[in-house]
């Protein structure tokens, strides 16, 4: 019974000095760094929703904000339309542009990767079976890696987005994530491309951060403050800067110290439906300048190492809709 006491105290000295460092380490954790040379995600599947010509707004972001860093998306559905059948032309033309203009370019690849649906699948993958599935995902993440691993442009690949975020349209990906074959997905990018490190990444909000963060050589958080949800509406995340960083040095305990990301930024309206079905002025009320400029002040607090802005073609379909503020502002940020 002695024996068990001591045990107990022991392990409760122990718990409560990690919480004490955890406290210290995050109340003198800086700020923020010198300067964040912001990157941006960049969609031309998303640009063309909005009614925009993709190249006019590529070069918009490299040429106009002066952007150096971007995250573009292969979608399966595009290249892989047909089985067995490749077509990367639309994807080639931004690894070109980014190799012109010297940016440093973070590929996301496989079947989860960003922008609505989440899940970007060929209509002939349906009907085959999960093992099929997998089977055909494989041939595909080796056919992408072997086209565009000789790029000086790619810095990174990211392979799947926040995978681990299950309950999220559970419709379309799915509601149980394979561990097992996203490891398999991880190999393969690996074995074909073995000198380039692999991001992972999962929700600044609801991931528990562990399961994606241990997979990559480096890990990237999503950063949504202004989220709506159909049945309540608006949400305010109650999360502040803090949380992450404890999340962050919680991650680096179990598996030690990673370029970490904000990967997604969200500075765009988060609505119910397509952005396009709003009016402007309504779209204004779920994000503007004010919010902007509360995001990335506390997004700036997280001092994580880097971070990627997520809505570049909404600022753009608004200054070529006669309302240019936002654009205007966040170029003036990411040039001053």
């Amino acid at each position: 019974m002695n024996r068990s006491r001591k045990n107990l105290k022991s392990k409760n000295f122990i718990i409560t000095i990690l919480v004490i460092l955890i406290i210290l380490a995050i109340a003198n954790w800086p700020a923020r760094p010198s300067k964040y040379n912001y990157g941006v995600t960049f969609s031309a599947k998303y640009t063309k929703e909005l009614g925009l010509n993709p190249q006019e707004v590529f070069d918009a972001i490299t040429d106009d904000l002066g952007v150096k860093k971007v995250r573009l998306v292969a979608y399966w559905d595009e290249i892989e339309n047909q089985n067995n059948i490749y077509d990367f032309s639309n994807l080639d033309w931004q690894i070109q542009k980014a190799e012109a203009k010297n940016l440093k370019v973070i590929l996301a690849v496989g079947r989860r990767v960003p922008r609505w649906p989440e899940c970007h699948l060929p209509e002939w993958i349906y009907g085959k079976s999960a093992q099929n599935q997998q089977d055909e995902l494989i041939d595909y993440l080796r056919e992408i890696v072997n086209h565009y691993k000789d790029s000086p442009t790619i810095l990174y690949w990211q392979v799947e987005n926040e995978p681990f975020l299950t309950s999220y349209v559970p419709e379309i990906c799915g509601s149980e994530l394979d561990k097992n074959f996203l490891d398999e997905e991880i190999a393969i990018v690996k074995r074909f491309d073995p000198d380039r490190k692999i991001l992972t990444t999962d929700s600044g909000n609801l991931g528990l951060w562990l399961p994606a963060y241990k997979r990559g050589d480096l890990f990237g958080s999503t950063f949504y403050i202004y989220l709506t949800n159909p049945k309540v509406g608006e949400i305010k995340s109650f999360v502040n800067q803090n949380f992450y960083k404890f999340k962050r040095l919680l991650a680096q305990l179990f598996y030690g110290r990673k370029e970490t990301l904000l990967i997604e930024v969200s500075l765009e309206p988060w609505l119910i439906g397509p952005i396009i079905n709003y009016p402007i002025d309504e779209q204004l009320k779920y994000m503007n300048i004010a919010r902007i400029k509360e995001i990335l002040d506390k997004s700036a607090k997280t001092n994580f190492d880097d971070q990627y802005l997520w809505g570049v073609e909404w600022w753009y379909y608004l200054k070529h809709n006669g309302q240019p503020e936002i654009w205007e502002y966040i170029k003036s940020g990411l040039n001053s």
